[in-house]
C-alpha cells in the first residue's frame, strides 16, 4: 500500500481550498471529533447502567457512591431512574447533534462541488486557445459534470473516515485501560488484519478508479458525437455499431463499479465474521485466566459492547477508505485542471485608429509542425482585405493571431504601433466582430443568440438583425423571441449564418472577420450573404479581414493576399 496517499490527497485538497473553506473545514473538524466524543460516552454508559440495575449493591463504592451521595438521592431506585432517564436524553441530543453534523457535512462538502464547478468552468474558459483545441470538448464536460462530483464524495469520505478513526481510537483507550495486556494483543491480530485488508482494497480500488475515468471519458465523448452526427447515423443506418460500442464501454464502467463495491463490502464481511470469533475467543479467555467467570461479566460484556460499536465504525472506516483510493484519480484530474496556466488578461485601453501590424509572426501547435513561418502584413483601417490559400496553409490561423485568441510564438501583433499583449488583449478582443464557418447557436431565442450573454437591447437587436438581411423573416415568427432549436436545428443554413452576422455586429465592432464564413453555403447564398456583408461594411466604415478559399468569395476586397506553407506568396 502506498502511503503517500495520507500525505498527497490533504495536501491537493488543501491547496484546492479557499481561506473561507479552510475555516469551515476546521469547523467541521471540530464537530466531528466532538461527535466521535459524544459517540463513545454514549456506547460506554450502557455498560455501568446496566451494572448498577443488575447489581445495586455497587452503588456503595467509588464512582457510584459519589455521585448517589453529590444529588442527595434516598434510594437506588431514584438513583438508577435518574440514570435511565440520563441516558434517554443524552441519546435524543446525540440523535439531535448526528442529524445537525451530517447536514454540515453535506453542505460543505457541496459547497465545494459548487466551487469546483465554477472554477473547473473558469479555468477551462480562459485556457489559451492553442491548449484549448489540444483537447476533446467532451472532456471537460465530463471533468465538470463528474470527476468534479466525485471530489466533493472523496471530501466527505475523508471527513467521515476520520471521524470513525477517531472513535475507535477512544474506544480503544476506554479498554485498553481497563485490560492493556487482552487488548494488545487483540490491536495486533487487528492491526495486521486491517493492514493486509486495507493494502488490497487500495490496489483494487486505484486500478478500477483510473478504469472509472478512462471509460466515462470515452463515454462522454461517444454520446456527443453521436448525436451530433445523428441525421447522419439515421440515413446511413449504422446505428448498430455505435451501439455496440455504447454497450462495451458501458460495460467496462459498470465492471469498475462491481469490483469497486464488492471490494468495499468485503472488509465488513470479513470483519463481522472476524471479530465474532475474536470476542468467542476473548470470552474463552477470559473464564481461563479469571477462572471466576462472575467476577469477570462485566469485562466481558464491556469487550462485548465496544466491540458491537467498533467493528461496524473499522467497517466504515475501511469502505471510506476503500472510497478515497477510488476517488483519488479524479482528485487528481480536477487538480491538475485548475492548475493549469490559464490567460490573465487586463484591462488597459487600445485605440485603433490606423493599422494592425503583424511583424514576423511565427506559430505551431507541434514544434515538428509550423503553421505560419516570419509573416509580416500591415492592413489599414476601413481597408477590407482577403487571406486565401488551400485548407491547411494556415489562413485562419493568422485570422486567430489578428483577433487576439492565438499568441504567436515569435513577432508581434502591433495596433497602431502599439503592441498587443496580456495587458491589452482584452480590449482589442472587443472591437473584433467575428464570423465563422459554423455558426453555433444554442437553444434558445434569437435574442439571446445575438447578444450572447450581453444585456439585450430590443432597438439595436432589431437594427443588426436588420443589417443582416433576417428580421423579415423573424416577422413571420415571433421576433427576437423565436426559438432556434439545439445548434439552430430549426434554420437553414443561411439563416444560422446571418444570425452569425447579427452577432458579430451587435457589440458595434470596428473589425469584422470572416472566417471561411460562406464555404458551406451554396453560391447562390454565398453571394447574396457576402454582398450584404461589404454592404454592412461600407456603412460602418469598418476593417473587413475575409479568409476564403475561393477567389469568387473575396472578388470585392481591395487586396488579396494569398498564403501557402505558412507563409505570404
Amino acid at each position: 500500500m502506498n502511503l503517500n496517499i495520507f500525505t498527497e490527497i490533504p495536501k491537493k485538497i488543501r491547496r484546492l481550498l479557499t481561506r473561507k473553506q479552510k475555516v469551515e473545514f476546521v469547523f467541521v473538524f471540530f464537530l466531528t471529533i466532538l461527535f466521535s466524543i459524544i459517540e463513545t460516552i454514549a456506547v460506554s454508559i450502557i455498560m455501568p447502567f446496566i451494572s448498577v440495575i443488575s447489581n445495586p449493591v455497587i452503588l456503595n463504592d467509588g464512582l457510584y457512591k459519589k455521585l448517589f451521595d453529590a444529588f442527595r438521592f434516598t434510594s437506588n431506585n431514584g438513583f438508577i431512574i435518574f440514570f435511565g432517564i440520563f441516558i434517554i436524553l443524552l441519546y435524543i441530543f446525540r440523535s439531535a447533534y448526528n442529524i445537525f453534523y451530517i447536514y454540515l457535512l453535506n453542505r460543505f462538502s457541496f459547497g465545494m462541488f459548487r466551487y469546483l464547478i465554477f472554477n473547473l468552468f473558469k479555468t477551462y474558459i480562459t485556457l489559451p486557445y492553442k491548449v484549448y483545441v489540444q483537447r476533446n470538448s467532451t472532456q471537460f464536460t465530463e471533468v465538470i459534470t463528474g470527476e468534479a462530483f466525485q471530489v466533493s464524495l472523496l471530501l466527505q469520505n475523508l471527513i467521515q473516515m476520520f471521524s470513525e478513526t477517531f472513535t475507535v481510537l477512544l474506544l480503544y483507550i476506554l479498554i485498553f485501560l481497563m485490560e492493556w495486556r487482552i487488548t494488545l494483543i487483540l490491536t495486533i491480530i487487528f492491526g495486521l488484519s486491517v493492514f493486509g485488508i486495507m493494502t488490497i482494497v487500495a490496489k483494487v480500488s486505484k486500478q478500477q478508479g483510473i478504469k472509472r475515468t478512462e471509460s466515462y471519458q470515452v463515454l462522454y465523448q461517444m454520446l456527443s458525437e453521436t448525436f451530433g452526427n445523428f441525421k447522419f447515423i439515421k440515413l446511413k443506418g449504422n446505428d448498430g455499431g455505435i451501439l455496440n460500442n455504447v454497450d462495451q464501454t458501458a460495460q467496462k464502467i459498470a465492471r469498475t463499479q462491481i469490483i469497486s463495491n464488492s471490494f468495499g463490502i468485503m472488509p465488513r464481511i470479513i470483519l463481522e465474521c472476524f471479530g465474532v470469533s475474536c470476542i468467542v475467543s476473548l470470552v474463552i479467555i477470559i473464564v481461563w485466566q479469571y477462572h471466576n467467570f462472575d467476577k469477570v461479566i462485566s469485562l466481558i460484556m464491556m469487550y462485548a459492547l465496544a466491540f458491537y460499536r467498533i467493528l461496524p465504525a473499522i467497517s466504515r472506516m475501511l469502505t471510506n477508505f476503500n472510497s478515497i483510493i477510488y476517488l483519488e484519480h479524479p482528485l487528481d484530474v480536477v487538480y491538475n485542471d485548475i492548475y493549469q496556466e490559464t490567460e490573465k488578461d487586463g484591462n488597459d485601453s487600445i485605440i485603433f485608429k490606423e493599422t494592425i501590424k503583424l511583424s514576423g509572426i511565427s506559430f505551431f501547435y507541434l514544434p515538428d509542425k509550423e503553421i505560419l513561418n516570419n509573416i509580416s502584413l500591415e492592413i489599414k483601417r476601413g481597408e477590407k482585405i482577403a487571406i486565401t490559400g488551400e485548407s491547411g496553409s494556415g489562413k485562419s490561423t493568422l485570422a486567430d493571431i489578428i483577433i487576439g485568441i492565438n499568441k504567436p510564438l515569435t513577432g508581434t501583433l502591433y495596433i497602431d504601433d502599439i503592441p498587443v499583449t496580456e495587458k491589452n488583449i482584452r480590449m482589442w478582443r472587443n472591437k473584433i466582430g467575428y464570423i465563422p464557418q459554423s455558426i453555433y447557436l444554442i437553444d434558445n431565442t434569437v435574442a439571446e443568440n445575438v447578444a450572447f450573454g450581453t444585456e439585450i437591447d430590443e432597438k439595436k437587436m432589431i437594427h443588426v438583425l436588420q443589417m443582416a438581411n433576417i428580421w423579415d423573416f423573424l416577422l413571420t415568427k415571433e421576433g427576437i423571441n423565436t426559438q432556434v432549436g439545439e445548434a439552430g436545428i430549426q434554420l437553414s443554413g443561411g439563416q444560422k449564418q446571418r444570425i452569425g452576422i447579427a452577432r458579430a455586429l451587435y457589440n458595434d465592432p470596428e473589425v469584422l472577420v470572416l472566417d471561411e464564413a460562406t464555404s458551406s453555403l451554396d453560391n447562390e447564398t454565398e453571394a447574396k450573404i457576402m454582398d450584404e456583408i461589404y454592404e454592412v461594411s461600407n456603412k460602418k466604415t469598418l476593417t473587413l479581414i475575409v479568409i476564403a478559399h475561393r477567389l469568387s468569395t473575396v472578388n470585392l476586397c481591395d487586396r488579396v493576399i494569398k498564403i501557402n506553407n505558412g507563409k505570404i506568396v
